[in-house]
């Protein structure tokens, strides 16, 4: 029966919603592949039923040799272990080639995406991110391509997580090259999924159509990094389509990689700061997985655990603590800055103030705020002493 499923998958000239049609069309995958063309034709929406008409299973019996011989497991549409959330979409694969282990894909799971030319504070974000939504126990959907989706899998790993890293060609095809061992490791912690079978190279036209997948796997999308022109845009629509929620990082508004992100902020995309401001979202639906002592904060470069503080500790803590903080001085460091860092880092010098307040003052946009509040949190002049209150780093 699977070879029907290949067989259907790998017509010439049959587009992906196409050969839904027709395997939604007949009671049976077999049905499908015996059928002539007078029932062809009564398929609704079909424009060309010739590709049908071929019934040659040829390609459908190597396909199915390579997968054996490469460990590539095969899902079909009609599979219980096919992800339910993907399987509701409008144009859902009939066919998911993988290789590792199948995370849980009906549970808690993010897409996170953005460009491949991603700046270095991009970078940092990804990674931070990925790895905070696998310690809060969420899984982490991305694509394998360099720059944010690499990051993203290297903190959800570092972190703990599982991963599905969607590919674009065969999941036996390493691209980019340098992520062989990155790869590797996605099998041994999740695994590698693609609706193309093995051997298919990273044509450019696969990668558009494979961002449905990004989304339709996930809850929601968060948006990194990314340019005005960019796959993660794409990923965002797909996802607003499928009636998934689009969440995305404040980002540098000098920088022409991070215009997207302004343009969904616009656009009502949800801001976020860290991992559970994303999860949170979800903690009410997945009370028993998804858990906000289990994220933790990067900084730096280094993965550190937020520390776990019970109610005795914290009287201690604050009988412990100067009545009065050594912050850093700005002027030596004010002409580093742009302009609305300088204003927000003059703000703070009286001492902390919520967010609101910031933006009330500061007379920005919130994420206009939000965007410089972060780079000065990764430059390390400020840091939030409570959720939504900032001050000037100490010294």
């Amino acid at each position: 029966m699977l070879k029907y499923w290949l067989w259907l998958t790998t017509r010439k000239g049959l587009h992906g919603r196409s050969a839904w049609r027709v395997a939604r069309h007949f009671p049976t995958i077999e049905a499908a592949y015996f059928a002539g063309a007078g029932e062809y034709a009564a398929i609704e929406g079909l424009q060309n039923a010739e590709p049908l008409l071929d019934k040659d299973l040829q390609m459908a019996e190597r396909i199915l040799r390579q997968c054996y011989e490469k460990g590539i497991s095969i899902l079909t549409l009609q599979d219980a272990a096919y992800p339910q959330r993907l399987k509701a979409t409008d144009d859902p694969p009939l066919v998911l080639y993988y290789r590792g282990t199948l995370p849980d894909l009906n549970g808690p799971a993010v897409a996170v995406v953005g460009t491949r030319r991603a700046s270095a504070y991009g970078m940092t974000q990804a990674r931070r991110m990925g790895y905070g939504l696998a310690r809060c126990g969420c899984t982490v959907v991305t694509g394998g391509a360099k720059g944010i989706d690499t990051e993203a899998i290297k903190g959800a790993l570092t972190g703990g997580g599982p991963v599905a890293a969607v590919l674009g060609c065969g999941v036996d095809v390493v691209y980019p090259a340098q992520n062989r061992n990155l790869f590797r490791d996605v099998e041994q912690n999740g695994c590698l999924i693609s609706e193309y079978p093995p051997g298919t190279e990273p044509y450019a036209g696969n990668f558009p159509t494979r961002n449905r997948i990004l989304s339709g796997l996930s809850l929601g999308v968060l948006v990194v990094e990314a340019p005005e022109k960019s796959g993660a845009l794409i990923t965002a629509d797909h996802a607003l389509e499928q009636g998934r929620d689009v969440f995305t990082l404040p980002a540098n508004v000098d920088m022409e990689s991070s215009r997207g992100n302004l343009r969904l902020l616009r656009d009502g995309a949800i801001p976020v700061r860290d991992a559970w401001d994303l999860l949170q979202e979800y903690a009410a639906q997945y009370p028993q997985t998804l858990s906000r002592q289990n994220c933790g904060d990067f900084r730096g470069g280094d993965y550190v655990p937020e520390p776990e503080l019970s109610q005795e500790a914290l009287p201690k803590k604050d009988i412990d603590k100067p009545k009065s903080k050594a912050y850093i001085d700005l002027n030596e460091k004010l002409e580093s800055l742009s302009h609305d860092e300088q204003c927000l880092a003059k703000l703070l010098q009286d001492g902390p103030l919520h967010i609101d307040a910031i933006v009330d003052r500061a007379q920005m946009t919130a994420g206009r705020a939000l965007a410089s509040l972060t780079l000065l949190e990764v430059k390390g002049m400020v840091r939030r002493p409570s959720a939504r209150m900032y001050e000037l780093a100490e010294k």
